[in-house]
């Protein structure tokens, strides 16, 4: 749907039901305004913009561990977003961007992470992420597009640019694809961007998992050039000067 439509893409994953219920963890504080916006994208009729949430009704195909955690997390946490649901709509699957590492059958992995290529093939990409997220570097996820531009924002915190953020998003050329990697505010901005015309795709941590992939790791390690904030230490990485990535990045906010 999202290549053949192009449509727009909002994922709310464990975090963003925390911060939309109030709560704060080590990459974001909530408030008034994020519970807002996020409860604005949950409420989403725009059929530009397909709202993703996780389905913890469907576990089959998750290791123990991750079985044990989403059911952990579903069980004391449901309560205090459910109400923000809109229960006629049809949700995405979180998950279209997370199929690897937490996954028993990684059978189809490879034929996933090609079909995500397709939804920027031959594209301007412009690329909103944490200063050291490095989404796309030393790897091939990009090879397809027409060109890479980023825009480098806080790592933690992202949220509080967020007005910073859209208005050098909506400097953008609308016929360029938009693409977060911001935690929250990635799922916050989606709604906003693809009200004004944009094509927004709120990616998470695909990258890490294609890392993960061509490692061939069964668990979440760290890396040595990006950020991982799932994992201990995972959020040390190495300085790197590689010009064609420092020629890539056009503007900065929140960060020097």
């Amino acid at each position: 749907m999202v290549i053949e439509k192009k449509l727009s893409v909002a994922r709310f994953g464990d975090s963003e039901y925390l911060y939309m219920s109030g709560g704060k963890d080590g990459l974001q504080t909530s408030s008034l305004k994020l519970q807002a916006k996020l409860q604005e994208v949950m409420h989403n009729t725009n059929p530009q913009l397909l709202v993703c949430m996780v389905n913890y009704h469907d576990l089959r195909n998750r290791t123990l561990e991750a079985r044990l955690s989403a059911m952990k997390f579903h069980v004391h946490t449901f309560n205090s977003y459910k109400q923000y649901i809109n229960f006629k709509y049809h949700y995405g699957n979180s998950n279209m961007t997370r199929f690897y590492i937490t996954y028993r059958d990684k059978n189809r992995c490879a034929e996933r992470f090609e079909k995500c290529k397709k939804i920027w093939e031959g594209r301007e990409i412009i690329l909103f992420e944490g200063e050291q997220t490095r989404f796309g570097y030393g790897n091939d996820l990009f090879a397809n597009t027409l060109s890479v531009k980023r825009v480098l924002c806080p790592s933690r915190m992202a949220f509080d640019y967020y007005d910073e953020i859209v208005a050098k998003s909506l400097e953008m050329p609308k016929q360029a694809l938009l693409i977060f990697a911001l935690g929250a505010t990635a799922t916050a901005i989606a709604g906003d961007l693809t009200a004004a015309g944009y094509q927004c795709i709120d990616i998470g941590n695909l990258d890490v998992e294609y890392e993960w992939f061509r490692l061939g790791v069964t668990r979440k390690v760290a890396l040595n050039t990006k950020q991982v904030s799932e994992v201990d230490g995972g959020m040390k990485v190495e300085h790197i000067t590689d010009s064609e990535y420092m020629s890539q990045i056009i503007a900065k906010i929140g960060v020097k």
